[in-house]
This record gives structure tokens, C-alpha cells and sequence, in this order.
């Protein structure tokens, strides 16, 4: 079996039961020793998957490129299921690496005899250390998902994610694993080149009055809308996001559709063909939180307007 480095960052899978709700307390070492096949464990951090922030994100992607440059066969990172899809898409955004980057964590307390980490870990380390040429992905319940696709689909079900209109890459049975479809490389963007100020997501709702987007928008160069259906708005909010599109701000319009499918149907008063047309970049494939995370990879690089859009749409062609 190849190299493989375990990362943690704490997450359901590290934690124990307290009265309280449960915490993290297990090191990645201890999680390691669940199974054999790992040739080296540390700690990035041991926390909840909603504490994760950009900042341990770039820990996390300077100690990969370590650990790849000094020539490991695969890496897999533990994290809390909260953040998972934001963790692997920003490890996609980031870096093409040569080896399996491989993220996973677990629904059940780590610690609990019943807990889902145990076989996740496994399938993760059959994933990492399969010499696969694959951009990072999650392993979860047996299954691989693209770390571009993947969604959380549930709070507490053990078949915690799935990736809507897309489906699984692949299976692990076994310890082996079984491709079911192959997605080729795709470019990373690169390193951030300054503060990382996040962009805000703002959901549409029936009657919304654009208030909330008008302020959230409030000195920043982008705005992600998680729209309703293809991309629609209520009257108060498309105006907002209207006004905003008037004022220099790149209004990124994803849905709150599971599938991230948005397209150009609608041509009434708010509907998702106006809003295309009075300037609003549309981002199909892009979750509201994938398309949050490559925004506030392209802000900290420097990009304006156009160049913002441009990183949108090469995403999502």
C-alpha cells in the first residue's frame, strides 16, 4: 500500500459524548490507529466542522503541497461534515496535485462503537492510496464524490451526502475501488494573494424586499444570491440585485436547488433571463457556498469585475 499521510482537523469523527453535546478530543494519530495502512497522522486543528475557517484552509493546503513534494502516495483529510463541501472545493480550487487528496469524516461520534468513521476512514485510505489521477474528492457511506460536486443532504442521517443531478464517481467494496464514471483534471486557480474577506450568500424567500442583499452587499465587490428555482428572485430583491448590478458589484446568481442547476428561462420581472441581461452572472453547477468560496479565492487574488466573472465562467463551463 502507498505512503498515505493522515490530516485532521477535528470533526464528528474525532469526538466523544459529553452531557453537553459531544466535543472533539481525538488526535488524528488515535484516529489512525482505527486501521492499519497509514503511514503518518497529525493535527491541523481539532475542531467542529463550523469552525473551520479560510485561514486553517491554507494550513491545510501548504501542508499538503509538503507532503506531496516530499513524495507521500495519497492524502486524506478528517473534518466536520458541516464544511466538508467547502473544504473539498477549495482544495480543488486551489492546487492540481499529483497524488489522491481525499477528504472524509463521519455522521456517528467517533468515539461511539456504532460509528460510521471507522469504514469511512477506510474507504478513504483505499481511495488515497489507489494512485488514481483525480482531483480531490469526498469519501462517504462507501461511496466517491467529486470534491467540485458533493453536497451535504442531511443534519444526521449516516448517508449524509450525496451529489444532486450528478451522482457518485465510484464505490469502495472491499477495499477496492470501483469507478463508475471518470471526470478529467480540471485547472486549479491558485493562490490567494491577500486577505481572504469572505463574500456573503443571501437566499432568496417569497416576498423579500432586497434589504437584506442591499446590506450584505454594503462594500464588497461580489455577492452570491441563492435564488429560487433556475435562478428567479422576488420583485423587492431582483431590484436590489439590480441596483447593486448598476453600482459595479458582481451579482453571482446560484439556486437553492440541490442540483446548482440555473439557466435562462424566465423573462418576467425578476425571473432569471432579466436578471442575465441587466448584467448578473449566472453560475450553473455552483452550489451558493462553491460559488462563495471561488469568490473569495478571486477577490484575494486582485481580480475586478471582469475578471471575477471570467473565474465564474470558467468554473462552470
Amino acid at each position: 500500500m502507498s505512503d498515505v499521510v493522515l490530516l485532521g482537523l477535528g470533526g464528528t469523527i474525532s469526538m466523544h459524548e459529553t452531557p453537553l453535546g459531544s466535543v472533539p478530543s481525538a488526535a488524528a494519530a488515535t484516529v489512525a490507529q482505527r486501521l492499519d495502512g497509514f503511514g503518518s497522522a497529525e493535527d491541523l486543528a481539532l475542531v467542529g466542522g463550523s469552525e473551520v475557517d479560510f485561514e486553517l484552509l491554507e494550513r491545510l493546503v501548504a501542508r499538503i503541497c509538503e507532503h506531496v513534494d516530499s513524495g507521500v502516495g495519497g492524502v486524506v483529510v478528517t473534518t466536520g461534515t458541516d464544511s466538508i463541501e467547502e473544504v473539498a472545493a477549495w482544495l480543488s480550487y486551489r492546487e492540481s496535485w499529483s497524488v489522491p487528496v481525499v477528504v472524509t469524516g463521519s455522521m456517528i461520534t467517533g468515539a461511539r462503537p456504532d460509528s460510521d468513521g471507522a469504514a469511512n476512514l477506510g474507504d478513504a485510505l483505499a481511495v488515497a492510496s489507489s494512485g488514481a489521477d483525480i482531483d480531490p474528492v469526498v469519501v462517504f457511506g462507501g461511496k466517491v464524490f467529486g470534491g467540485r460536486e458533493v453536497l451535504k443532504v442531511s443534519g444526521v442521517a449516516r448517508e449524509g451526502f450525496d451529489a444532486p443531478g450528478r451522482g457518485h464517481l465510484g464505490i469502495v467494496v472491499g477495499g477496492e475501488v470501483l469507478w463508475h464514471r471518470t471526470q478529467a483534471r480540471r485547472a486549479s486557480h491558485g493562490a490567494p494573494h491577500g486577505l481572504l474577506d469572505p463574500v456573503s450568500i443571501v437566499v432568496a424567500a417569497l416576498g423579500d424586499d432586497g434589504a437584506v442583499l442591499t446590506y450584505a452587499a454594503t462594500g464588497k465587490p461580489a455577492i452570491v444570491v441563492a435564488a429560487n428555482g433556475a435562478g428567479n428572485l422576488p420583485p423587492g430583491q431582483a431590484d436590489a440585485a439590480t441596483r447593486l448590478i448598476d453600482e459595479g458589484v458582481l451579482v453571482v446568481v446560484t439556486t437553492r436547488a440541490p442540483d446548482a442547476r440555473v439557466a435562462p428561462i424566465y423573462g418576467y420581472p425578476g425571473g432569471v433571463a432579466t436578471l442575465a441581461a441587466r448584467g448578473a452572472v449566472l453560475a450553473p453547477g455552483l452550489s451558493p457556498h462553491r460559488a462563495r468560496v471561488l469568490l473569495t479565492l478571486g477577490i484575494s487574488q486582485g481580480l475586478d469585475a471582469a475578471g471575477l466573472r471570467s473565474l465564474v465562467e470558467r468554473e462552470t463551463s
